[in-house]
């Protein structure tokens, strides 16, 4: 009788504990799910950004000389030259948040501001160098630009992100929207190929180095800093606060 008491405290023991593993390892996902939660509100997910040795200073208000240097020679610009305010933004196409910003945020802008003539836009071009491909992206959608057909290619690029993010044929991957698009192919596979702007990309990489944009998406609005990939309420109100 004694042997059986003690088999049977034994198994209330081991079920105790059982039990007790099971609510500590609940306990621990949950404290882990809370800590992802609170670093995506503190906004440093927001954003692809350089490797902390090589990130340049942090972007803040830009002097005038530099505001200027950067509306001039964007690779693309869309709304009307009289607009009041003026959006820039540091891109990469191969960039998860800047592919946010396209899905989330940008089509409500391009309605509510850009198109009735409040906000001009322009594209500059950050592509990190971790993404592989992000590089020969954005000369893709440059290319894309010498037939008229840069925001196609800017929307294609981020649509089908997943695709070429991590080829290793993205240049046949390029052709191939490009081809899709209606562009002259073989117009568009000779810029590509030749490297005929690659210099101009590297431009923009040392400008955003330059002007301390060190992540993408980076936006200055009137020269006004907008990190990350927010959303459209930040936008409306640095647009409303600078339209006033």
């Amino acid at each position: 009788m004694a042997a059986k008491k003690t088999f049977k405290n034994v198994n209330v023991i081991q079920l105790a504990l059982t039990v007790l593993l099971v609510g500590a390892a609940f306990a621990i996902g949950v404290m882990w799910t809370q800590l992802k939660m609170l670093k995506g509100k503190s906004g440093q997910p927001m954003q692809s950004a350089v490797p902390q040795a090589q990130a340049p200073e942090k972007a803040g208000p830009l002097a005038d000389e530099l505001w200027q240097e950067v509306v001039g020679k964007p690779a693309y610009a869309e709304g009307s030259e009289d607009a009041a305010v003026t959006m820039v933004e540091f891109t990469d196409y191969q960039c998860p948040f800047c592919k946010r910003h396209f899905d989330q945020t940008e089509s409500q802008i391009e309605t509510e501001y850009i198109k009735t003539g409040k906000v001009r836009r322009l594209i500059r071009d950050l592509p990190l160098s971790f993404h592989q491909n992000a590089h020969l992206a954005a000369e893709a959608a440059r290319c894309a630009g010498d037939q008229e057909k840069y925001k196609a290619m800017h929307d294609k690029l981020f649509v089908t992100q997943t695709a070429w993010g991590e080829s290793t044929t993205g240049t046949t991957l390029f052709s191939g929207y490009a081809q899709a698009l209606g562009l002259n192919k073989a117009t568009f596979d000779q810029c590509l190929s030749s490297g005929k702007y690659k210099a101009a990309v590297d431009e923009d990489l040392a400008l955003a180095q330059k002007i301390g944009a060190s992540g993408t998406p980076t936006f200055y609005i009137n020269g006004q800093p907008l990190i990350g990939a927010q959303p459209y309420s930040q936008f409306k109100t640095l647009f409303d606060s600078a339209l006033q």
